[in-house]
Order: structure tokens, then C-alpha cells, then sequence
């Protein structure tokens, strides 16, 4: 098995040394560029076929290695994981301007970075290094809710956590970071600096908001603080203007939405055109659910395991999202059996062609969101891991 592990690691390291390489190629001078010169790598014929040869290592090494429980295998992924991303560093990187969408845009956490000017290349630098901090607490949030260790591999190999952090150093990784940090400090009941911690992450993307009622729960009183810290961090990042302004409210186009503005367009048809109302419902039934999950007894344990359920609910009726927010579902998708969210993080860059072409198109959003989400609903109807190989199954054999 982990010789099976370093052949794919060896596959994969080459795949992102073309990747990093392609990175550095000029439009015109790519290939087929003589019909088709797109300004964003991510659109062009190179970047879909190596993406794709990607993917299709990564999920044959998730099935060799997510329910290994040795620690021999979280070291290789740990290790590989790292000359993943430094291969990625051989590039420029994919440094582009995503617009500001609703939930998705600047926060306080970016704006901070971007005035100390650090660079595309420490930016990079910076968000590995935050990556690796986070991929550093799998191994004991998955021992405390009893998971195997190997589960890691989903966080350490994902294509879109490796490409959005070390091409892009995407700094909003900071805030994942704190959030999987300040859960694994709810599961040692360390509320306090839980508290301060999650705080500090909601300085990060307002996507964060969605796991309140869930961490509202299990830190109670001590949420005032944790919210008093995001408070403050927002009013000195943004003291001449509202939150909902820089939250980028009214959301204007679909970019990369993919729920709710199918639901939207329905009502404008049969309902009522103040887009305001259906957003209203959808949101409302959204909080519904998740404080519905929120108060069922799960334990700590399995607190990261509902934050993807709250975060990943939320992204899927969001008006609009970009890319990066995907990689929140990589980070928390090792503590779920349903493996349909590594589905929405191999179609996220689908966007990118979206931002090429200036519009986010219906077909578009379908080719992005269909199969994740008929695939999300196939892994939740379908059983549990096979006897033997799933949490599951060991669970089984020590009772």
C-alpha cells in the first residue's frame, strides 16, 4: 500500500511541475493559441488536461490510502503533501484579480496583507505555511472523533487546496486555518482560547459567519467575545463603510452561484421580481437547518464534521462564489463519510472560464454543479464503507 502511495505521490509531482511550468507560458504562445487565447491559465486546453490527470490520481490515492489508521501513512502524506507545493512555487504562480462577490470578497484579514505588500511569492509562501499548519491538526481531529488517519490525504493531496494555495496564496486559507484550530481546541474543551481563536478566524471571508450556530453551541457565553474580536477587526479594516457594503450586497450576476439563482430566476418567472424575497426564504430556510443540526447532541468530537455540513450548505445556496471557497470544503471533507464534496472542489475552477468570458452562463453553472451534487445525494443514500476498510467497520469489530 505505501509503495502504491509514493508511485502516485511521484505521478502527482510531476503533474504539478507542468503545472507550475504552464503557469509561465505567455497566452499567445500556448497551445491552440492561434483559435483560442484565453488570459487566465485556468482556461486553457493545458490547465483542463492536467487538471483532470490530477484528479484522477488524487481520487485513486484517497481509496488506497483514507482508511489506513498506521502512522507510517499520515508521515508520507504529510512529506508528499510538501513537495507538492514546492513544485508549485517553480511557477509565477496564477496571479489574476477575482472580482469582489457577495460573502466572497476583501475582508479584513486580506486587507491587512495586502498593505504590507508583501508579494505574490511571500503571499504564497505565507499561505503554504498556514496550509501545512492546518493539515498539521488532522491527525488529532480525526483521532479524536475516531477517524483513520490516511483520511488526511483528502486535505494534503487536493488539487484545489495545492493549486489555490501555492499558485495563488490565497491568504483567506489563514482564516481556514483558525477555524480547524479553534474546533480542535472546542474537542480538548478549551473554550476560552476557542473563543479567541475563532474570533480572529472571522476576521477571514464572511462565508466563516456560517458556522455560528454550531459554534454558538458549543462556546455559549464566550461567543460574545469571539464576536467582539471579529467586530473590532472589521471596523478598523473598514471604518468609513458598512459590513453589508464590503460584504458586496446587492449581489449583481450568478458568478459561480449555483442554487439559488436557478430559484431565483423561477420566482421572477411565477412568483414576484424583487429578487429580495426568494433570497430572503432561501437564506431563512438555510439558518433553519443548520440551527436544526446545530442542537442536536453529535458531541465534540464530530464538530468538524457538521462545520463542512453548515459551511458547504451554505456555499451551495450562496448567490455567488468563487473557487477559493472550495477549499474550505477539502479541509473539513476528511471528518465525512460522504465523499460527494471532493466533487465540488474538482469543478471549482470551472468559474475561472466564467471570469474569462465575463459571465457565469447556465451551462456553466450546470457543468459545475450537476454531477457534485447528484454525486453529494448518491453518497448520502448509499452504504456505509465496505466491512473492513471504514471507521465504521472497526468501531464494529471492537464492540
Amino acid at each position: 500500500m505505501r509503495f502504491r502511495l509514493v508511485l502516485f505521490s511521484l505521478v502527482s509531482l510531476a503533474l504539478y511541475v507542468l503545472l507550475a511550468l504552464g503557469s509561465d507560458v505567455e497566452p499567445g504562445t500556448r497551445f491552440l493559441a492561434q483559435w483560442y487565447r484565453p488570459r487566465l491559465f485556468e482556461a486553457s486546453v493545458e490547465f483542463i488536461g492536467i487538471w483532470v490527470a490530477l484528479f484522477v490520481v488524487y481520487v485513486i490515492a484517497v481509496r488506497v490510502a483514507a482508511f489506513r489508521r498506521e502512522r507510517g501513512f499520515f508521515a508520507i502524506i504529510f512529506i508528499t503533501s510538501i513537495l507538492f507545493r514546492a513544485a508549485l512555487l517553480l511557477g509565477s504562480g496564477f496571479d489574476h484579480t477575482a472580482p469582489s462577490v457577495f460573502l466572497y470578497g476583501p475582508s479584513p484579514l486580506t486587507v491587512w496583507v495586502a498593505g504590507v505588500e508583501l508579494g505574490l511569492t511571500a503571499e504564497r509562501v505565507v499561505a503554504i505555511v498556514c496550509d501545512l499548519g492546518a493539515l498539521a491538526l488532522a491527525p488529532s481531529l480525526l483521532k479524536a472523533a475516531r477517524l483513520p488517519l490516511g483520511a488526511a490525504i483528502i486535505h494534503g493531496w487536493n488539487p484545489l487546496v495545492i493549486k489555490e494555495v501555492a499558485g495563488s496564496g490565497r491568504i483567506e486559507v489563514v482564516a481556514f486555518m483558525l477555524l480547524l484550530l479553534s474546533l480542535r481546541l472546542i474537542q480538548t474543551n478549551a473554550r476560552w482560547p476557542a473563543a479567541i481563536v475563532y474570533g480572529v478566524s472571522l476576521t477571514g471571508p464572511l462565508m466563516l459567519i456560517a458556522s455560528l450556530p454550531l459554534v454558538a453551541k458549543a462556546l455559549r457565553a464566550r461567543l460574545v467575545a469571539a464576536l467582539a474580536l471579529a467586530v473590532v477587526g472589521w471596523v478598523l479594516a473598514f471604518p468609513e463603510t458598512t459590513w453589508i457594503q464590503r460584504a458586496g450586497w446587492p449581489p449583481a450576476g450568478a458568478l459561480g452561484g449555483s442554487i439559488t439563482p436557478a430559484l431565483v430566476a423561477l420566482a421572477n418567472l411565477f412568483v414576484t421580481r424583487n429578487d429580495s424575497i426568494p433570497l430572503a426564504i432561501i437564506l431563512a430556510a438555510w439558518a433553519l437547518f443548520v440551527v436544526v443540526r446545530a442542537v442536536r447532541d453529535s458531541g465534540d468530537a464530530r464538530i468538524p464534521c457538521e462545520a463542512l455540513t453548515a459551511l458547504g450548505s451554505f456555499v451551495l445556496v450562496s448567490t455567488q462564489v468563487l473557487p477559493w471557497a472550495f477549499v474550505a470544503f477539502a479541509y473539513l471533507a476528511p471528518h465525512s463519510t460522504n465523499r460527494g464534496w471532493l466533487a465540488f472542489t474538482a469543478t471549482a475552477p470551472i468559474t475561472y472560464a466564467a471570469i474569462e468570458a465575463g459571465n457565469f452562463s447556465f451551462w456553466l453553472g450546470f457543468a459545475q454543479y450537476f454531477v457534485p451534487c447528484a454525486l453529494l445525494i448518491f453518497f448520502w443514500l448509499g452504504p456505509p464503507p465496505r466491512a473492513g476498510r471504514g471507521p465504521r467497520a472497526e468501531a464494529g469489530r471492537k464492540a
